[in-house]
C-alpha cells in the first residue's frame, strides 16, 4: 500500500533567490524504510518539510494513502498522521518525557484538570508496545542522545503518526546507539509505519533503507532498490563525479602556528588535533550531523574546552579577552549569519561599524563624516547594495551575507575562521569573498575554512581535511578525486 506519493514538486525562496525544488518526485510505501540523500542544499531538508507541512509547495501533488492533499499547517500534517522527528531535539528538558507526549493534547480529568496519572500510563503503553527504552517517567534533561531521540520518535507516534520522516537521526549518537535505533526502527515498520529516512551516512542507509532517492539541485536524479547498490556507488550519486584540486601549501609564507587544537572532543568522538599557521588556509569539509558546527563553536570559544586544548598564538583560547579577540585577534564568518552576526532591525551602518567604534573620538562619531565615509568605502568594496541607514533586514539574502563579510574581512585579523563562506552568494560575489580570504593570507594571517561544500575547499585550502562522526582524515592526494572525497565525507569504504 502506497502511503505517500510527491509528484512534480517545487518550491522557489524569493528572499534568498533560492529554487529548492524544481519537480522533485517521492513516493514511500507501507512498511517501508525509504532513504532520501543527496549533498547539503540539495534539498532534502524543504521536501520533508514539504510533507509535514512547514513549507507549501509553489506547484505538485502530494497524497496520503491514496487521497490528494495539501497541508496549511503542520497540525495538519499531523492529523493527517506524518511525524517529523527532527535533527535537533525539540523537547522540553525541564518535563518528563510523557509530559512532552502529552503536550498539546493533554489528558483531563472532570474536564480541568492534567491528568499526570493517565499521560504516564498511555506513554507506557505506546513505548511498551513499540519496544522503547525510555522511561515515560523520566525527565528529558537526564536522558543520554540515544533515548532522546527515541522519546523524539515516541511523541510522534503518540499523535498518531504512520508516516514517520527522521532527519539524521543518528547525528549525536554512536555506533553502538544508533544500532539501537535501527532496531527501534525495524520494528516500527513490521508494525505497518512508513519511514523517511534522511542521512548522508552510506553504511547505515544500505543498512537499514529498503529504497533509495537521490536529489540533487531540487530535482529528483534516481529512485533504486537499496540492494542495487554498494557503499562506492551510492556514495558517488550523493557526491558527483568530478575532481578538486587540493594544493599544496607554499611553505615560503607559512609561518608559526596561530591555533593549535590538542585533543579536542566533538561529541562522542575521540580527540582531533589540527593546526592551523600563519599564512596558510586549512580547509575542512563535512556534511551535516558531522560534528562541524561543534568545530565552529569550539575554535571561536562558544564551547567551553579543557586548558591547553584550544590555543591562540600560544595562550589558552578562554584566556583572551573577549572585545579584544573579536575587535583584534580574530575574524568570524559564522554559518548563522542571522543569529550570530547581524543585528537585523538596526541599521547597516551600525551593523558595519560594529566593533570598530573604539578607532574614532567623540567629536569624530558625533559628526559622524568619518564612521560614514568608512561604512561607504566597506559596503562599496563588497558591493553591499542598500542604504547605510536602512535596516539590515531590509537587504537581500546575500547581501547580508556581503554585508557581515565587509565587517570581517575589512579587519587586520592574525585568524580567519569563516564557516561556510560562500552559502547564498551568486559566483561574482563568491569570488570576491574568496579573492579576499587569499589577500589576507597573504598578508599573514591564519585561515581557517570550516565547510559543506567541497569546492570551498578548492578554492583556497593549502592543506584540507574530511569529518565524519567528528574525527578528522587529511586529504593528502594532490588531485583528489570526487569518487574518493565521497567515501570521506560519507563513511564509506574508498
Amino acid at each position: 500500500m502506497e502511503l505517500l506519493a510527491l509528484k512534480g514538486i517545487y518550491k522557489y525562496f524569493p528572499s534568498t533567490g533560492t529554487r529548492a525544488l524544481i519537480g522533485a518526485d517521492f513516493s514511500l510505501e507501507k512498511g517501508e524504510i525509504h532513504a532520501l540523500v543527496g549533498e547539503n542544499g540539495a534539498g532534502k531538508s524543504t521536501l520533508a518539510r514539504v510533507i509535514c507541512g512547514l513549507v507549501k509547495p509553489d506547484a505538485g501533488a502530494m497524497a496520503v494513502r491514496g487521497r490528494e492533499l495539501s497541508f496549511r499547517t503542520h497540525r495538519d500534517a499531523e492529523k493527517a498522521g506524518i511525524g517529523l522527528v527532527p535533527q535537533h531535539s525539540m523537547l522540553a528538558p525541564g518535563l518528563t518525557v510523557a509530559e512532552n507526549l502529552a503536550l498539546g493534547h493533554e489528558p483531563r480529568r472532570f474536564g480541568l484538570f492534567f491528568d499526570a496519572r493517565k499521560a504516564r500510563y498511555e506513554a507506557a503503553m505506546l513505548a511498551e508496545r513499540y519496544g522503547f527504552s525510555v522511561n515515560p517517567a523520566a525527565l528529558v534533561s537526564s536522558l543520554g542522545p540515544s533515548q532522546r531521540r527515541e522519546a523524539e520518535i515516541l511523541r510522534a507516534m503518540a499523535r498518531g503518526a504512520e508516516i514517520l520522516i527522521l532527519d539524521e537521526p543518528t547525528s549525536i549518537l554512536s555506533e553502538v546507539e544508533a544500532k539501537v535505533l535501527f532496531a527501534l526502527i525495524r520494528r516500527l515498520t513490521a508494525a505497518g509505519a512508513g519511514v523517511v529516512y534522511i542521512s548522508h551516512r552510506v553504511r547505515e542507509i544500505l543498512d537499514l533503507a529498503d529504497r533509495v532517492t537521490v536529489l540533487r539541485n531540487g530535482k529528483t536524479m534516481a529512485t533504486t532498490a537499496a540492494d542495487q547498490l554498494d557503499e562506492s556507488s551510492l556514495a558517488e550519486l550523493i557526491i558527483p563525479m568530478g575532481a578538486i584540486a587540493s594544493p599544496r601549501p607554499d611553505e615560503s609564507r607559512v609561518g608559526h602556528p596561530v591555533l593549535e587544537i590538542r585533543g579536542a572532543q566533538l561529541g562522542s568522538s575521540g580527540g582531533i588535533d589540527l593546526v592551523v599557521r600563519a599564512g596558510e588556509a586549512v580547509g575542512v569539509v563535512a556534511l551535516a550531523g558531522n560534528s562541524l558546527d561543534a568545530l565552529e563553536d569550539l575554535v571561536v570559544g562558544l564551547t567551553p574546552s579543557p586548558p591547553g586544548s584550544v590555543l591562540l598564538l600560544g595562550k589558552n583560547l578562554a584566556y583572551h579577552d573577549r572585545g579584544r579577540l573579536r575587535t583584534k585577534l580574530m575574524a568570524y564568518l559564522p554559518t548563522d549569519r542571522e543569529g550570530r552576526a547581524l543585528s537585523a532591525r538596526s541599521s547597516v551602518r551600525k551593523n558595519i561599524l560594529a566593533g570598530r567604534l573604539g578607532e574614532y573620538g567623540r567629536i569624530q562619531y558625533a559628526m559622524k563624516k568619518m564612521p560614514n565615509a568608512d561604512a561607504r568605502a566597506m559596503t562599496a568594496s563588497f558591493e553591499v547594495r542598500g542604504a547605510l541607514n536602512g535596516p539590515a533586514n531590509a537587504l537581500s539574502g546575500g547581501n547580508r551575507q556581503k554585508l557581515v563579510a565587509a565587517r570581517e574581512l575589512t579587519k587586520r585579523p592574525r585568524l580567519v575562521v569563516a564557516a561556510n563562506p560562500a552559502q547564498g552568494l551568486d559566483p561574482a560575489s563568491r569570488a570576491l569573498i574568496f579573492r579576499r580570504l587569499a589577500e589576507l593570507r597573504d598578508q599573514g594571517a591564519a585561515i581557517l575554512i570550516l565547510s559543506q561544500d567541497p569546492d570551498d575547499l578548492a578554492e583556497i585550502a593549502d592543506r584540507a581535511f574530511a569529518l565524519y562522526r567528528g574525527m578528522l582524515t587529511p586529504i593528502q592526494d594532490d588531485k583528489l578525486g570526487r569518487p574518493v572525497l565521497s567515501a570521506l565525507l560519507t563513511g564509506a569504504r574508498a
